[in-house]
């Protein structure tokens, strides 16, 4: 029987989702498929980095001083189990669930001279939350009470709107905001009766505290999100915020949210292994890393796989990759040309951001009292300040949850931080921490749990990557840091969305009537579904699974 051969370009969640359900489909239907995946680095995860720091000594009760290692996530770092039901089920599949341990899902909105302090301290389990500061007690529990029912408003409205299928990619944030400054019992009374919440529409301040709500809680927290637009949040669709709320938030259900036990990538390779382990006569599994595959569609119907000099066929072709990468590197004949730019044209309206992860111990980031950090903490913009950039704090030994974890929940140990920013020179150098670069001297048992690419880093060796420096020469160049590439999620990347959706079910129904359509390529990616959660990504991995079913029928 022959073979389907399917070649999917990009190591991370979406290329690897892809194939768990391919594997998933073979096993209902029986019929052989062959799936090679090339990664262009040497390890798994697009936005994806997990770096071992030394934070000093570690004097012990014996009097000796020992290293004090941690681990850090770059980038991706953690989800909601409750609304991430496919992801749930996979590591479950997959024996992962178990390395997903809780952390403390807490917020801080303050800017950098405190004429703005709160904490959102909802689901604080273990500290101490001070009423001076707490969200819940803000303006006698008024800002609380008006935050629910805006957001539920907000959720309402995208209902409406997808409901009469109305395409309000015109209906911004600031404009949702400023509608509720406008007329706030015409817009706000129905979430606020849902909601069982009374609200004095005569109030005199309401007009501030919506003001409020708006410039010291979700115009901070939208320009902390990854795809937030650099040019403010106001010009952004409601759409994209909002629905990233709606499938983060998972119903009213509390968060069960967890972070990677030893580093995010440690899923992505028990993802692979899975799936090479499942290799036999009707499934073949093979990953291709550190090969630079480009495609070619030279002729109607014939899909090429170029790695280096080798020129493999493909049956079929997903593109699991970064949109402006797809762009580079997918190729056309001549007789496919109109087609081809058609592709391009979409591929290449999606615009793309570039910030900087990096782990320190640059405290000045965070407020001078304690008191008011959490897990995650928004900048709150300063009077004056124009500028809207990526930036949100972790307190890594929050985010790591030490409070539950023996092995580092010790007094006096040092506070680190992962801070997304826009320009490193924000981080002073000399309070950048250094990637440990020796494998020798990490503990045993903290070297088996890390992921193999971070024991790589152990042993010297740098992943090549258009994402850092490559100069050995640089000082930046083993420091702990890496960039975090994400597309805006702006009206035109919905648009590109939608177009490439079309695509993809054009491609698959001429698939489902027996027809061999002319470009066998799907495309899936962070930037083809919602705001690019693992959780999307994943539903569009399934998707990419239904459309090739037919091969496997």
């Amino acid at each position: 029987m022959h073979s389907t051969s399917v070649a999917i370009i990009g190591g991370g969640v979406s290329g690897l989702g892809a194939a768990y359900y391919l594997w998933q489909t073979v096993q209902r239907s029986g019929r052989p498929l062959h799936i090679r995946l090339y990664e262009q680095k040497n390890q798994l995860g697009g936005n994806a980095d997990t770096v071992v720091v030394q934070l000093g000594e570690l004097q012990t009760g014996a009097g000796q001083a020992v290293p004090y290692f941690r681990w850090a996530d770059l980038g991706v770092n953690d989800v909601n189990l409750t609304a991430y039901q496919r992801l749930k089920a996979v590591m479950e599949q997959i024996g992962f669930l178990d390395n997903m341990k809780p952390l403390q899902d807490t917020e801080s909105y303050a800017s950098s001279d405190l004429r703005v302090a709160l904490t959102d301290d909802k689901y604080l389990s273990d500290g101490v939350t001070d009423p001076a500061f707490n969200l819940a007690a803000a303006d006698q529990g008024r800002l609380a009470l008006l935050i629910q029912v805006v957001h539920r408003t907000a959720l309402n409205t995208l209902s409406e709107f997808e409901q009469q299928a109305q395409d309000r990619l015109d209906y911004t944030v600031g404009r949702f905001f400023q509608d509720c400054l406008d007329d706030p019992q015409a817009l706000l009374s129905k979430a606020a009766q849902e909601l069982k919440i009374k609200l004095d529409w005569a109030d005199p301040a309401m007009a501030a505290r919506l003001q409020r709500v708006r410039d010291e809680i979700y115009y901070p927290r939208i320009s902390a999100m990854y795809f937030t637009d650099d040019q403010g949040p106001a010009g952004m669709p409601l759409q994209a915020p909002f629905e990233y709320y709606r499938v983060q938030e998972g119903g009213n259900e509390a968060p069960d949210r967890r972070y990677f036990d030893h580093g995010s990538q440690t899923w992505l390779e028990a993802l692979a292994a899975f799936l090479l382990a499942q290799n036999g006569p009707q499934f073949r599994f093979e990953l291709v890393t550190g090969a630079a595959a480009t495609v070619r569609v030279a002729q109607p119907g014939q899909a090429m796989v170029h790695v280096g000099e080798k020129a493999i066929p493909a049956d079929w072709v997903v593109m699991a990759t970064h949109a402006d990468d797809a762009l580079k590197d997918l190729s056309f004949g001549d007789t496919l040309h109109q087609y081809g730019q058609q592709i391009k044209s979409i591929l290449g309206s999606v615009r793309y951001t570039r910030s900087y992860a990096v782990a320190h111990t640059h405290a000045t980031r965070l407020p001078a009292n304690r008191a008011l950090w959490r897990t995650y903490n928004i900048h709150v913009r300063d009077a004056g300040d124009s500028l809207f950039p990526y930036r949100i704090d972790y307190v890594a030994n929050l985010h790591q949850n030490d409070p539950l974890n023996p092995r580092y929940d010790r007094a006096g140990l040092p506070q680190f931080f992962v801070s997304l920013v826009d320009d490193l020179n924000l981080i002073p150098r000399q309070h950048m921490l250094d990637r440990v670069l020796d494998s020798a001297s990490i503990p045993a048992e903290m070297l088996a749990a890390l992921p193999q690419a971070t024991r790589r880093q152990l042993e010297g060796i740098l992943e090549p990557s258009a994402y850092r420096v490559s100069d050995p020469a640089n000082d930046l160049q083993q420091k702990a840091w890496t960039t975090f590439k994400h597309n805006v999620l702006d009206a035109q990347c919905i648009r590109a969305q939608r177009a490439m959706l079309g695509h993809n079910q054009r491609v698959a129904a001429q698939l489902e009537h027996g027809q061999r359509p002319a470009v066998p390529v799907l495309f899936s990616g962070g930037w083809t579904h919602g705001a690019g959660l693992q959780e999307q990504c994943l539903a569009q991995a399934e998707l990419i699974a239904q459309w090739l079913s037919p091969l496997l029928r």
